[in-house]
């Protein structure tokens, strides 16, 4: 089976995960491309061995893949599957508004679609005011993680 992700992730701990993963099973093949925004990984692997990949490379901090292709043969390559965003996973790139002032230390309150979120900045440094408008970065729990698109130029990050 050969699965092809686009991946975020730290690139040494990708590497060792892939290492380990290849010394226990022998019979996996990767390839690593790196990308102006992450990394493209092709991995032909036996179809069982798929969830295991799969929970490993969940375990490495701040990673974020993609599945862009499955193909295994026989009737997965007949069948078409549209990969469908959901739950939490369909709110990243959405807009909301501030419904109060967003502050680092203690996050704030967006309106996405017609819900009330907790929400925090995507860097550590800036305070998104109430009524601004934002875009959802990542989940983190029951949280939002949101960007208004503007940095602070004295801010660091």
């Amino acid at each position: 089976m050969k699965v092809i992700l686009t991946v975020k992730a730290d690139e040494l701990k990708l590497a060792q995960m892939l290492s380990k993963f290849g010394e226990k099973y022998t019979r996996t093949t990767y390839k690593l491309n790196r990308q102006p925004k992450g990394y493209l990984l092709e991995v032909d692997l036996d179809s069982e061995d798929l969830g295991e990949f799969m929970r490993r490379l969940n375990h490495l901090k701040d990673v974020t893949y993609n599945i862009e292709e499955i193909r295994g043969g026989g009737l997965l390559d007949k069948i078409n599957v549209s990969l469908l965003r959901t739950n939490s996973d369909a709110l990243v790139g959405k807009e909301a508004f501030a419904t109060k002032d967003i502050d680092p230390v203690d996050g704030g309150v967006v309106k996405l679609c017609g819900e009330l979120w907790l929400a925090k900045p995507v860097d550590d440094c800036s305070i998104i005011k109430e009524g601004s408008k934002v875009r959802v970065v990542r989940v983190e729990g029951v949280s939002l993680i949101v960007d208004d698109g503007e940095c602070d130029k004295e801010c660091p990050c």
